[in-house]
């Protein structure tokens, strides 16, 4: 893994090996993670021991600040249709970042991606159950799917699995949150497998 100073002045970065004592995670009563095997490649797990619909967990590397580029990653749900797995981007702390996130269970649906900014201790969802914050995708139960966002400004558009059309775009990102790291997200299920994170930044 690159030092501080390579970071801050790298375009691309790939993170596709994680050293952990470059990120910031946890292990606690509430919430662990392992590196191992998930459906047939390395991956970094997250999991929650505690279930809460009021929080949200982040793995993220401490010496990364992304404002504008593309993130791209790897996510899979272990809990199948229970799962509620992601990424968050603009990080500041634990409860300060931009997130988008899968629900498993909801694929096909309208509801099966939702883009949501936390600025607060509790994670409030329930302030943006309205479908204009979520979009439709169809999801693999178990399997990886890959995922693609470009930021530019307050604009963002999504892309899964590769495919030439957005299944997401916004013109309203929140200005609150400009910048910061970039990170897996885990929300009110037991575990969620992430791999191949890789971040190219705007000059």
């Amino acid at each position: 893994m690159a030092t501080l100073s390579v970071h801050a002045q790298s375009k691309t970065i790939d993170y596709s090996a994680i050293r952990i004592s470059d990120w910031i995670t946890q292990r606690s009563a509430i919430l662990d993670y392992s590196f191992g095997d998930y459906g047939g490649s390395q991956a970094f797990t997250l999991i929650r021991k505690v279930a809460d619909s009021k929080s949200a967990s982040l793995a993220y590397p401490n010496n990364l600040d992304f404002t504008d580029g593309s993130i791209e990653l790897d996510i899979a749900s272990p809990n199948g249709k229970n799962g509620f797995v992601g990424l968050a981007f603009h990080i500041r702390d634990s409860n300060h970042y931009e997130t988008l996130y899968f629900r498993l269970g909801s694929s096909g649906t309208g509801e099966a991606v939702q883009y949501m900014p936390k600025k607060k201790p509790e994670f409030n969802w329930w302030d943006y159950e309205a479908l204009s914050w979520q979009a439709s995708a169809t999801l693999p139960e178990t399997g990886w799917f890959h995922v693609k966002v470009v930021v530019k400004g307050r604009e963002m558009k999504v892309y899964l699995n590769d495919q030439p059309a957005p299944i997401m775009s916004r013109t309203d990102l929140d200005p609150a949150l400009p910048h910061g790291s970039v990170g897996f997200w885990l929300g009110n299920c037991p575990s969620g497998a992430y791999k191949n994170l890789k971040i190219k930044r705007a000059v």
